[in-house]
């Protein structure tokens, strides 16, 4: 079942986190953007299976200029239940409910071959404060009413 973040899931959230993705997690720089700063869980899933949280996928709030959006990640599914779909339905199910919303844009730091498949694509006129590889930030436009969004990526 895939139901929105709540406050007190954070903790479970993190030892998953640590579970999956390891201590090497913090060198990434989609880590280094996020630390300190606290999760939309307005639109933040988690996958539960019992009482036990074994996916989620959180986003964070940034703008471009003046325009609002989210960062997606970490997308963290349990080992034992890898390959089996849940990553991409807590994509498309986060992804549903936010385009209803007034955000302009999602974007985050990962591989095309796998977000592509969710309409996300390498837009080359977006940073971040930091260095990040252009090919991994990956940008997908939700609403139409700006033909291009362009500049440096602010998280808040």
């Amino acid at each position: 079942m895939i139901r929105e973040e709540k406050k007190l899931d954070n903790k479970k959230i993190l030892l998953l986190e640590e579970n999956v993705l390891g201590p090497g997690r913090y060198a990434r720089p989609s880590f280094r953007l996020r630390d300190g700063l606290i999760p939309n869980i307005k639109y933040s899933k988690v996958y539960y299976k019992g009482n036990k949280i074994i996916g989620s996928i959180r986003y964070f709030n940034c703008k471009i200029k003046d325009q609002s959006g989210l960062m997606l990640g970490p997308l963290i599914v349990d080992q034992i239940y890898k390959g089996r779909g849940i990553g991409r339905e807590l994509i498309n199910k986060s992804i549903s409910d936010i385009t209803s919303k007034n955000i302009n844009f999602i974007i985050l730091i990962g591989e095309l071959n796998y977000y592509g498949q969710f309409g996300f694509e390498i837009n080359n006129n977006i940073y971040f404060a930091i260095n990040v590889r252009k090919e991994k930030i990956l940008f997908k436009k939700l609403l139409e009413k700006n033909n291009t969004i362009s500049g440096k990526i602010e998280l808040y």
